[in-house]
């Protein structure tokens, strides 16, 4: 018998909900509403509704995607609920995730997709984890790459051995604004918080939660949001870690370099690379690194991070699978290791 289809509405209807679906350059679907829209989404999900605070953003949403939306209250009451459904996305703006979040576990909606990050504080992201336990509501958190083939395949084989020991991982997020403290003064946090976290997730992903050896942030003014966080960890297992998250540069680069003992492994925004160790070619008696394609590495074309959450979202409430990858207790320790930077560098 064919599942019936998962009822889903979503709150925020901004970049990451619709807006970024009109990037002529991004792989698609690469937006929440980009996914429900596809042959995909229309096999597994019945759209209810949209929701924001802005009549212009909600006008533009209906204009797109010809879909229910409503105006959303800029303060909601007690008694206000949400719409019944079996899974509701929030894509709004970080600092109304736990408000939001807990007024869709009292409308009784037993799934939710919470964009990153799910709060400002570890206290609010555990008041959310708590009460979702006692509702018995499934949570995730967008930290897309998570669930990248190419992502994926470089954590498996990391596993499995197949790239030697991994002795350090080098996590740089740089981007092309000269203050980007400025962009998220008004939200509060700063780019370690908006940006560095999906960086911080990969690395708690790979290797677990490591140590805080050391950090720095720049403030460019008493008061302002870091300009720059630098951070170094280490495992258990002695692995190195650092962490780059700043402005200042012409570009945008998001990028994890990782180095075992017989690779090395670039993963970034532009593409993977891979490297491995073979006698040189430039001195006697040496080996060098050589770059080469590793048997079994997804085609590009076949990548799809966004599609790779909302499958595994489908199979949990279809009760295909209970395991779920992206969980509010991953994003606890990820805030906490955020809150960790912040507190050693003061």
């Amino acid at each position: 018998m064919k599942p019936p289809k998962i009822k889903v509405i979503l709150i925020g209807l901004g970049r990451i909900a619709s807006k970024l679906e009109k990037d002529p350059y991004r792989k698609k679907p690469c937006t929440h509403m980009g996914v429900l829209a596809s042959a995909f989404g229309k096999k597994n999900f019945q759209f209810i509704s949209g929701f924001d605070t802005s009549s212009q953003v909600c006008d533009e949403f209906r204009a797109t995607w010809n879909t229910n939306v409503c105006i959303l209250p800029e303060k909601l009451t007690n008694e206000f609920r949400f719409p019944k459904a079996d899974l509701a996305i929030i894509a709004t703006p970080s600092t109304s995730h736990v408000r939001l979040a807990k007024k869709c576990i009292d409308s009784e909606i037993p799934n939710i997709l919470i964009e990153k990050p799910v709060a400002m504080h570890v206290k609010d992201a555990k008041s959310i984890e708590t009460m979702a336990k006692k509702k018995g509501t499934n949570l995730w958190i967008n930290h897309e790459r998570r669930y990248h083939p190419s992502y994926l395949f470089v954590k498996n084989e990391l596993t499995k051995g197949n790239f030697g020991v991994l002795k350090s991982i080098r996590a740089s997020v740089f981007t092309s604004a000269k203050n980007p403290g400025i962009a998220f003064s008004k939200f509060g946090g700063g780019p370690l918080l908006h940006d560095g976290t999906h960086a911080v997730d990969l690395i708690h992903w790979i290797v677990g939660k490591p140590k805080l050896i050391h950090s720095v942030l720049d403030r460019p003014k008493k008061g302002i949001v870091e300009t720059r966080a630098y951070a170094c960890f280490q495992t258990e297992n002695q692995v190195e870690i650092t962490l780059d998250v700043s402005g200042g540069r012409d570009y945008f680069q998001f990028e994890l370099d990782l180095h075992t003992s017989s690779h090395r492994i670039i993963c970034s925004n532009d593409g993977f690379r891979f490297y491995r160790s073979v006698p040189s070619r430039l001195y006697q008696g040496f080996h060098s690194l050589q770059e080469y394609t590793p048997k079994g590495f997804p085609k590009p074309e076949l990548s799809n991070a966004f599609l790779g959450i909302y499958t595994e979202i489908v199979n949990v409430i279809q009760k295909k699978q209970i395991y779920k990858e992206a969980t509010i207790a991953d994003n606890v320790k990820i805030l906490e290791t955020i809150e960790s930077i912040y507190r050693k560098s003061k």
